[in-house]
């Protein structure tokens, strides 16, 4: 019979690397951007659409009466009533910009909705007692508190393709259009006008921030560069709010909806460390299935071998 040590050998040799590799692709993995999160692509009209009692970007939807009535954002509800009384469109999200830039300076938050235990009520209250909040931060508060009082509102980000930077800006619909606010540099941003993030991403004339008059605040841009070079995503609500359906499953903590006609473009390292990290988990379960199958059919075999040294003694 063939010594099947050397084959067992390699066996175990082929499930150690093949579990090592996907732990090594793991830890790879959770140091790229928004490792944790899954990506949808759809297309960029899709997002231009107009929104009614709700909107959708991809499978995502932004149930607007459904926050409007929610009792989670009492809080919110009440801060823009006292704040920005009953202004609607890009007039609140200004209002609302210039109170949060009053409130609180530019900086690394303690939480932000990107982290599982998000609470938007905690850290809403915690940014207006003066705890410092970056542009991820403002653009969540923007958005939640215009949809707590039934203004469509979405949060968009520039995702940087590879590595960090970027900038997240909130949509806010006007009535007639969607139109981008930047609550950290507290304007409207656009080329000729304000106008929507999936228009400035096609814009051929550098960037500018407005006022809500249509008078320049910032010629050029000081984020153009940020916008440019980075692919829109939108978060789903979730996120931010925490109302609602989640539209991701397990173990993404949520979903992004990528807009435009490249696909994965600024997470091509990420899926690939996502297949190669299946892959090896497949490779590894197949050999140690295998590994284990190999050691059964070589116990049943050997018994059967025992015999024949007390056949031949008979028989001589």
């Amino acid at each position: 019979m063939q010594n099947p040590g050397p084959r067992r050998q390699t066996s175990r040799l082929c499930v150690f690397f093949a579990f090592a590799l996907a732990l090594l692709i793991l830890a790879l993995t959770k140091t790229l951007p928004y490792a944790t999160f899954l990506v949808e692509n759809t297309d960029a009209g899709v997002v231009a659409s107009q929104p009614s009692h709700g909107f959708s970007v991809g499978s995502v939807r932004w149930e607007v009466e459904q926050f409007s009535g929610d009792a989670s954002l009492a809080s919110f509800r009440l801060y823009f009533r006292k704040t920005c009384g009953d202004k609607t469109g890009t007039q609140a999200a200004m209002c609302l910009s210039q109170a949060f830039d009053l409130a609180f300076p530019f900086g690394a938050p303690k939480h932000e909705f990107l982290e599982r235990q998000f609470d938007p009520a905690a850290s809403f209250v915690a940014h207006l007692s003066g705890e410092p909040g970056h542009c991820v931060s403002r653009s969540a508060m923007l958005a939640t508190t215009l949809l707590s009082v039934g203004i469509p509102a979405r949060v968009a980000t520039f995702c940087p393709r590879l590595g960090p930077g970027g900038h997240t800006l909130v949509e806010v619909w006007t009535g007639t259009a969607w139109v981008l606010v930047d609550p950290t540099e507290v304007g409207l941003v656009g080329s000729i006008r304000p106008t929507s993030a999936t228009e400035i991403k096609h814009a051929s004339t550098a960037l500018r921030l407005f006022n809500v008059d249509g008078s320049i605040r910032q010629d050029p841009y000081l984020l153009s560069s940020s916008i440019a070079s980075g692919e829109l995503v939108y978060p789903e609500p979730w996120l931010y709010t925490r109302i609602g359906p989640r539209f991701s499953f397990w173990p993404f903590r949520g979903k992004f909806i990528q807009a435009g006609a490249v696909r994965w473009r600024f997470s091509t390292p990420l899926l690939w460390c996502r297949v190669t990290f299946v892959i090896s988990i497949l490779t590894g379960l197949y050999s140690l299935i295998g590994l284990l199958a190999y050691r059964d059919r070589t116990e049943a075999y050997e018994p059967r071998l025992s015999p024949g040294p007390e056949v031949e003694l008979k028989a001589s």
